[in-house]
């Protein structure tokens, strides 16, 4: 920055005292060259001056343009989200011009260049309806195309009024929706845009290219010294004149009556030893400005070179000024930065007198980052550029954590279920969430500004609820959570609950009422359907033929029991009137499982006891039980015992009967062998040839056969034996052992081989071995007859056994014969379903009961390679 010196310097001198006793003589020629002299310099003077000042008008400038288009894209973006309708752009637009006197209105237009709202209505000379023309549609077209805000040209009126529109485009869902225009007039952007200090110490012109659009109309003369500003983003550019003071106008006078006015010279001196004094003021003011200012100013060559500092410069970045003066800003920007803003100003000092605006991330002597926004004003002829910075990063910080604090909140919001109202202290809605919009079904523009009644009360209601608001609204009602029938925008009706309360703002001034709507309409029919449903549960439960009650197992008490219950358990009462468990009862369920028989002695029953834990209605833990009358049902399963006995004798007894002449032919031969070994003795004997030696062998020989026979009817008798179930632990090769003693007789003679497979380490098993020998030997039987109709080397029966879990071990009956249709398996099992043509039907289903008495499945699918396999397993024995 220049300094006062020269003046300071040029006052004090002699030259400087003496000049207004100058000879007469002299005063044409001195007052030629002090007039030419002071012009000069005055020129240049008002030059570096006007640069100077025009640095600080365009900063403030650019300031207050770029506001108004925030301003203008806060708007874009509330019409956007739908969160701005006609009322409400009007207002906000009212209260933004109202701030903006420099722009005449501000319209939204659609996409279609139509206009849809203009504020002010009547005093913009636009119509809503109309449509853009001429450079406004151009402007339109661009900024739409290039998605940002932008400046159209300027364009002039019927009665000569030049204006220029600032067009920001509205995007929903990133579809072009129309677009935010604010209209400028050039006259009152000359005369508010600028700072007053400015507009009154310079002649401004407002021009596009060659055209001069709008003056401030000063009433004096202008200099030939102009400096340019080229608003960033226009198509405009401000052009500053100084003004001459009235004090040029004398000095010219003067020069024209210097012979007989050199009286005046004196006057003259004077006036211009004050014009002086108040530039050199004026020096003093701006350098005062510039020591104080909180921006970072100062002055840089292209290279970045720092010449000059003020002391928020310093200040900010940390460094000495001497240490600062003489090294590159370059050094201290992000480093990623650094070409980019090298090469912004080399072209910015090629480019001439165009300022230029950017961000930057410059880094302090303490290690932090700050964000700078710079305004850089080159000067060519000098080679150094004016830069002036401001510290934004605490603006950036708040704007990012107010953005996402918006977003937070509005997430929440519109995330919400319950509906939420604001009104004022008059009832009128100021506020609504989504939640209640949805829940009424009003749109919130449908919503915000009503005042009682408000639609979406029941019209029958209407008068309870204006009642019930007018006294939350005066303070008479302390009640804060009400229930009342409203009514939707579609006419459907809906029980609504609003808990109401006070809305405070920062100071603690009530500014109105909150309130949260909940749609308790199906909550409601919840709850009458739940009362119907515990009355038919009631019914239901006391017409079972069972016993039903509920028991806390703490402390016995009974807290349901049904007529039955009461009927067959008789429950005592204390004094207090809690009534507790039949002791008989309790007694049982000591030492109770989930499902247990009971007999009760009062009247004589068999019950089936069933339990189940349970939460009661008040939160505790409790046991239910239920007592089902199973008298009969033991009865009938006694009985099915019973004949299940007698039929699996009978069935053992029919096999036998099948197999007697089998059995007969078997008996016939040992009894044959010993017939005639005993014949061969006598004959010997009787003829006097035998001997102990002789006989002893035919001895032997008939007692194995003997021994052969009895084996025969000893394993016929054990099979065909009647006795009660006796589960024990047994080897299973024995039990197949003792089926194949009896089942090879058969075999033989059906001309069938059977071949044992058995896996090694198998466990004993816990079973009946009569009843197994009885499946065994019906399945091998039913296998070796399927195969009759194949040759005798091919009629091949596998009985294998193998591990089939932990606690079972799994039987495979392979045959080869015909196998099982399918329509046939689903029947297989059934009682009295046969496919022999002597069969009875039984052989099958009593093999099936007895598997499931000793908790296994028996099962038969279709063999691979023809035949058909039985499965069945048979529980291990565990000690």
């Amino acid at each position: 920055m220049r300094t006062p010196r020269f003046y300071t310097t040029f006052k004090r001198s002699r030259f400087y005292r003496l000049m207004p006793n100058s000879t007469i003589v002299l005063f044409f020629l001195t007052m030629a060259v002090m007039l030419w002299t002071l012009d000069a310099r005055e020129n240049e003077q008002l030059r570096t001056d006007l640069a100077k000042d025009t640095l600080w008008a365009e900063q403030t400038m650019r300031l207050r343009l770029d506001g108004q288009q925030e301003e203008l894209q806060q708007m874009a973006r509330d019409i956007g989200r739908e969160e701005l309708d006609e009322e409400g752009f009007l207002v906000q637009a009212s209260q933004f011009l109202a701030n903006t006197p420099e722009m005449v209105a501000t319209v939204w237009a659609d996409a279609g260049f139509t206009l849809r709202w203009v504020a002010p209505y009547e005093d913009s000379g636009l119509a809503v309806g109309s449509r853009l023309s001429g450079p406004s549609v151009s402007a339109f077209v661009q900024a739409r195309n290039n998605g940002h805000a932008l400046f159209g040209q300027p364009y002039q009126l019927e009665n000569g009024e030049w204006r220029f529109d600032l067009m920001v485009p509205v995007f929903r869902d990133s579809q072009f929706r129309g677009m935010v225009i604010g209209i400028y007039q050039a006259n009152a952007f000359v005369r508010r845009v600028p700072p007053s200090w400015f507009a009154e110490k310079y002649y401004l012109e407002l021009g596009s290219g060659a055209r001069i659009l709008a003056s401030n109309a000063h009433n004096t003369t202008a200099s030939r010294v102009v400096q340019s500003i080229h608003l960033g983003g226009t198509p405009l550019q401000l052009l500053a004149r100084p003004v001459r003071s009235s004090v040029d106008k004398n000095r010219m006078i003067q020069l024209g009556l210097i012979a007989g006015l050199s009286v005046l010279t004196l006057l003259s001196l004077i006036s211009l030893s004050r014009h002086i004094r108040s530039r050199v003021a004026a020096e003093r003011e701006r350098d005062r400005v510039y020591t104080l200012s909180r921006e970072w100013l100062g002055v840089m060559r292209a290279d970045g070179t720092l010449l000059q500092v003020n002391p928020a410069f310093v200040a900010g970045l940390g460094y000495p000024a001497d240490q600062l003066l003489g090294t590159s800003l370059l050094s201290y920007l992000h480093p990623g930065q650094r070409e980019e803003t090298q090469q912004l100003l080399r072209r910015l000092l090629e480019a001439g007198s165009v300022d230029r605006y950017l961000e930057t991330r410059v880094g302090n002597r303490q290690g932090d980052s700050l964000l700078l926004a710079w305004a850089l004003s080159p000067l060519p002829d000098a080679g150094v550029i004016y830069l002036s910075g401001r510290d934004i990063t605490a603006q950036k910080q708040a704007e990012l954590a107010l953005r996402h604090e918006y977003m937070f909140r509005k997430a929440m919001e519109d995330s919400l279920v319950v509906g939420i109202r604001a009104i004022d202290l008059q009832g009128t809605i100021s506020y609504v969430n989504p939640a209640f919009c949805r829940i009424t079904g009003f749109s919130e523009a449908e919503l915000i500004g009503l005042r009682p009644p408000y639609p979406y009360w029941a019209p029958d209601i209407a008068p309870y609820n204006d009642e019930v608001l007018r006294q939350t609204l005066s303070g008479e009602h302390t009640q804060q959570l009400f229930e009342s029938v409203m009514q939707r925008k579609g006419g459907e009706r809906f029980y609504g609950q609003l808990l109401v309360s006070p809305l405070i703002d920062a100071e603690g001034q009530q500014t109105g009422w909150m309130a949260a709507l909940s749609d308790m309409t199906e909550k409601r029919e919840a709850q009458r359907q739940l009362e119907a449903a515990n009355e038919r549960f009631i019914a239901v439960i006391e017409g079972l033929d069972a016993a039903v009650a509920v028991v806390r197992p703490s402390s016995q008490q009974l807290l349901f029991s049904n007529h039955r219950y009461r009927e067959w358990l008789a429950a005592a009462g204390d004094d207090n009137g809690n009534e507790y468990c039949d002791l008989r009862l309790y007694r049982l369920l000591r030492h109770a499982s989930s499902e247990q028989e009971i007999r009760l002695d009062d009247p004589a029953r068999w019950c089936l006891l069933r339990t189940r834990p349970l939460r009661w209605v008040d939160g505790e833990a409790a046991q239910m039980l239920i007592l089902t009358d199973i008298t009969e049902q033991r009865a009938a399963e006694r009985r099915y015992e019973e004949q299940m006995l007698k039929l699996q004798a009978t069935s053992r007894l029919i096999t036998m009967g099948e197999m007697a002449s089998t059995l007969a032919h078997e008996l016939n031969q040992p009894l044959s062998a010993i017939a005639n070994y005993q014949a061969g003795c006598v004959e010997r004997l009787r003829q006097g040839k035998a001997s102990a030696e002789t006989l002893i062998p035919v001895m032997e020989k008939i007692t194995a056969q003997a021994e052969r026979a009895g084996k025969i009817v000893r394993r016929v008798r054990e099979f065909v034996k009647q006795s009660e179930p006796v589960r024990k632990p047994v080897d299973i090769a024995d039990v197949i052992e003792a089926a194949l003693a009896i089942a090879d007789i058969e075999a033989r003679r059906l001309a069938c081989r059977i071949n044992i497979h058995l896996a090694p380490g198998l466990p004993l098993v816990h079973v009946d071995p009569i009843l197994i020998e009885q499946v065994l030997l019906n399945l091998i039987k039913n296998g070796m007859e399927a195969m009759q109709q194949l040759p005798p080397a091919e009629r091949q029966l596998e009985v294998s056994v193998q591990r089939h879990s932990g606690k079972r071990i799994e039987l495979a009956i392979v045959d080869r014969g015909h196998g099982v249709p399918d329509d046939i398996k689903a029947q297989l099992f059934d009682a009295f379903f046969t496919t022999k043509s002597d069969g009875m039907g039984m052989g099958l289903n009593i093999c099936r009961s007895i598997v499931e008495f000793h908790q296994g499945q028996l099962s038969v699918e279709d063999h691979p390679l023809g035949g058909t396999i039985f499965r069945f397993t048979l529980p291990v024995y565990e000690p």
